[in-house]
């Protein structure tokens, strides 16, 4: 008999209960900071998503400025999700940019990462190659072939994976650098 129990290591289920998931913030908490107040003994993780970034009032500074306030939080325990996604958002080049600002705050506030990335592994490799992280980068939600998750174990990366999950994929994950998770809304 399992007598685990399952922490949701990704869920934008802001009412998830305290110490069983970590809660990814949505946009307004970041623009919104002063309505916003941690739960006891709750985690969470403050982060700009690439999607956000081909909203046409999307403002850098501003969002930067309300990741670096929440990560300041003991309870924020990771910035994320950021990443890429070439399916939506702004170019490439943009969210490069922004996946740089948000490193170099996880490094300073000493956070690990969590990814989002959609067909854009590619980017994502030559970025942790360029930016060599001292923190944790783990992608979320993957769903990809063992061979593409061999190569981001061999490159430092964690791995969480949802319902949805390969199970070659899930199976060559050693268990200290896989998780789970939701991804609930």
């Amino acid at each position: 008999m399992n007598n685990c129990k399952f922490f949701d290591f990704h869920t934008h289920k802001i009412n998830t209960p305290p110490g069983e998931g970590i809660v990814c913030l949505p946009q307004e908490v970041i623009l919104f900071l002063e309505e916003w107040k941690p739960q006891a003994n709750g985690f969470y993780a403050a982060g700009i998503h690439p999607w956000w970034t081909a909203h046409e009032n999307f403002d850098l500074a501003l969002h930067l400025q309300g990741v670096e306030h929440l990560l300041e939080f003991p309870e924020v325990v990771q910035l994320g999700e950021c990443g890429f996604d070439r399916l939506q958002g702004a170019s490439i080049g943009f969210q490069t940019e922004v996946f740089e600002r948000q490193i170099a705050l996880s490094e300073k506030y000493q956070k690990p990462v969590t990814i989002h990335c959609v067909r854009a592994f590619d980017v994502l490799l030559a970025e942790k190659k360029h930016l060599q992280p001292k923190q944790q980068w783990t992608i979320h939600g993957f769903r990809g072939k063992p061979m593409l998750a061999k190569q981001l174990l061999d490159a430092g990366f964690n791995i969480s994976f949802g319902i949805n999950r390969n199970e070659e994929s899930w199976n060559i994950t050693p268990s200290n650098r896989r998780h789970e998770e939701s991804d609930g809304q």
